[in-house]
């Protein structure tokens, strides 16, 4: 199993299967996959059906593989922050992500502009974390993004309180669990 399996894994757990919640803004989805990511992976060729009802478990592995975990260079980084990194976009948009990973590097000392592509300077800093701090930097980043994460989750629901029937599950079935899963809870 890939490490790419293992990490969907754990998302699709979080996910789940065909829902059309009318409170929540994601609209109609099927693991995790919202009608517009679902049209896009259709122009994209990595679906068939006809709708996001229709998605199966390997398409939507297709759909997470080279929209999300490629997209955001969840590949590239170390465990458990390619897991965040990686359910964050899927959860957030992979600029979402970037700016989550870039707020938390500067809150450790980096100096990046929080624009959400994480290109050679978030790179940089990254690398720098971890060389610099051994495994104390990837734990204290990993802590910083969770807690930037929760505090996202936070203000969708400051700036939207039809979203607070979401929050606990966001923070309890998300947050608390990824940092379970990361050996920090």
């Amino acid at each position: 199993m890939s490490r790419f399996d293992d990490v969907l894994k754990e998302t699709l757990g979080f996910e789940g299967g065909y829902s059309n919640n009318p409170n929540d803004r994601g609209g109609e989805t099927n693991f995790g996959i919202t009608a517009g990511t679902y049209a896009k992976a259709k122009s994209l060729g990595l679906v068939v059906g006809k709708s996001v009802r229709d998605l199966t478990r390997y398409e939507a592995a297709r759909i997470y593989h080279d929209l999300y975990w490629k997209a955001c260079k969840a590949d590239l980084m170390p465990e458990p922050l390619d897991l965040m990194v990686f359910d964050a976009a899927v959860n957030h948009g992979v600029g979402g992500s970037g700016r989550l990973l870039q707020k938390s590097l500067n809150w450790l000392g980096a100096d990046l502009k929080v624009d959400g592509a994480v290109g050679p300077k978030t790179w940089g800093a990254l690398a720098d974390l971890l060389e610099k701090e051994k495994g104390l930097g990837l734990k204290a980043l990993c802590a910083a993004f969770m807690a930037f994460r929760a505090k996202h989750f936070a203000d969708i629901v400051s700036r939207d309180a039809t979203q607070k029937a979401f929050l606990w599950g966001w923070i309890r079935l998300r947050v608390a669990a990824l940092m379970e899963k990361a050996g920090m809870a």
